[in-house]
């Protein structure tokens, strides 16, 4: 069962995201860490699946941000699946920063960090900046797809 759209609506108008408030409840509920993985795991293929449907269309802002998400989940999601002290940390402060997400990234390999780099510098240069264009987007996939797939492979979702 997904989260209903109104809820999601109404999330956003207080600025909230669902991915924080999976991180909210999986703090104050206790949630098993695998749910919680499982959750950000499928926030990850979504977002991947629209920042290639953005690609399509030729939008280089919402593909950038889309493609950035997707990594920023996929990283939550094996960091938590793995049980890395970056993982507890965010859990205890009930929210992920920057840092938390790079330093993951780097302990789960050299796939996670090329797909954060190159998913950071579409955040930048194709979202706040867009001073990039698609080609640019689409040239990027190829480091991010593999993230994608390990995600799958580890976390158990979308197979």
């Amino acid at each position: 069962m997904g989260i209903p759209q109104s809820l999601i609506e109404a999330l956003r108008k207080r600025g909230l995201d669902v991915d924080y408030v999976i991180d909210v409840l999986a703090s104050k509920l206790g949630l098993d860490p695998l749910d919680t993985a499982r959750a950000h795991a499928e926030l990850a293929l979504v977002a991947f699946g629209e920042g290639l449907n953005f690609i399509d269309r030729g939008d280089v802002v919402q593909s950038s941000e889309k493609l950035y998400k997707a990594v920023e989940e996929a990283i939550k999601a094996l960091a938590i699946a793995k049980n890395l002290d970056e993982a507890r940390e965010a859990l205890n402060k009930g929210r992920w920063t920057v840092s938390l997400l790079d330093n993951a990234a780097s302990k789960l390999g050299d796939v996670a960090e090329r797909a954060w780099a190159e998913a950071y510098f579409l955040h930048v240069n194709g979202f706040h900046e867009v001073r990039i264009g698609i080609d640019e987007v689409r040239r990027r996939v190829k480091y991010i797809a593999p993230l994608i797939e390990e995600l799958k492979r580890e976390v158990r979702v979308g197979t």
